[in-house]
């Protein structure tokens, strides 16, 4: 007779393996939605209104339980800061399902559920390690394409342009991901958002302590008037010495760092590794007696990552 157990497992590994599929797939194609609604308004036609399907059903539903758990405005906050093309809820199954199926690796391969366990919550930090390493790469490309943005705005309005037009001009003349970013703006005001409504928008999304010194000198000039250009051009002159000093202490810190990091991850890499050779030997911490060892080691690392993280820490 079967148990339920030979049942759950094919089960739990589809719905991870489907989970993953449809964050591929979200993450390849156009969002239809977005486009839709676009055209919606550009392009006034009488349609006759659909109802509500059931993937729309499952979709509301997974919105309004993470809405209660307060995570959807944070969880939608960190996908648009690093360009994830993924809703809420398509991203909140891809975790689950990345947590399920670390659990069903580890399982399979030891046949004990405690490495499964442990599997499941090493593997539920990685798709927020990997948003962390997204949004850190696209914040730094910003902010290095920064000084030369500010130095096209300005010639742009010196030159006699107004401000979107400057934008514009960035948008062409510009890489990613400032372009990109720009153009967002440019298509938000086109859709009836503010000047200042649109950069709000954008300095949530990239979170550069530069780039609202900069929204703030445009929101600033836009009510009370002034030289944009030259104002412009001095924050430039600042944000230039800005990106160089930080440069500098980031090649001195940066064996530092290093270490920090190899001395977070060896602990685990090994662990894992001995768990998979041999569970016996890896089991024997887990006994009653013995599990304040890898209580006492992790919290031994988390205090020193934050001691690392303070000294290294860069405040301008």
């Amino acid at each position: 007779m079967m148990t339920p157990l030979v049942w759950l497992i094919p089960l739990l590994m589809m719905m991870a393996v489907l989970a993953m599929f449809v964050g591929v797939y979200r993450m390849t194609v156009n969002d239809p939605r977005i486009e839709s609604r676009l055209e919606a308004i550009s392009v006034p036609q009488t349609r006759r209104v659909a109802r509500p399907s059931y993937q729309q059903h499952i979709s509301g539903f997974f919105n309004k339980l993470a809405a209660r758990w307060g995570i959807t405005e944070r969880i939608a906050t960190r996908l648009a800061r690093a360009n994830v093309k993924l809703t809420v809820m398509e991203y909140v199954l891809i975790h689950l399902g990345i947590i399920i199926g670390g659990f069903i690796i580890g399982l399979l391969i030891t046949r004990q559920a405690i490495p499964g366990i442990a599997l499941a919550i090493t593997a539920a930090f990685l798709p927020r390690f990997y948003l962390d390493r997204r949004e850190h790469q696209r914040l730094k490309a910003f902010q290095e394409q920064l000084p030369d943005t500010l130095n096209l705005l300005v010639s742009s309005l010196q030159a006699g342009y107004g401000l979107t037009h400057a934008m514009e001009m960035v948008v062409q003349e510009m890489p990613h991901p400032t372009s990109e970013e720009f153009n967002k703006v440019v298509r938000e005001m086109a859709l009836g958002f503010s000047l200042p409504e649109a950069l709000d928008h954008l300095v949530q999304r990239m979170n550069s302590d530069d780039l609202e010194l900069i929204v703030t000198a445009i929101s600033v000039q836009h009510e009370v008037g002034g030289n944009l250009a030259e104002i412009l051009d001095t924050i430039s002159s600042t944000i230039r010495d800005r990106v160089r000093l930080k440069g500098e202490i980031a090649v001195m810190t940066s064996q530092q760092r290093i270490t920090g990091m190899v001395l977070s991850g060896m602990p685990f890499i090994l662990g894992t590794l001995i768990m998979l050779i041999n569970p016996d030997y890896m089991m024997t911490i887990f006994q009653p007696r013995w599990l304040f060892i890898p209580g006492l080691a992790i919290f031994m690392m988390i205090i020193g990552n934050l001691m690392i993280r303070r000294i290294l820490s860069q405040e301008f």
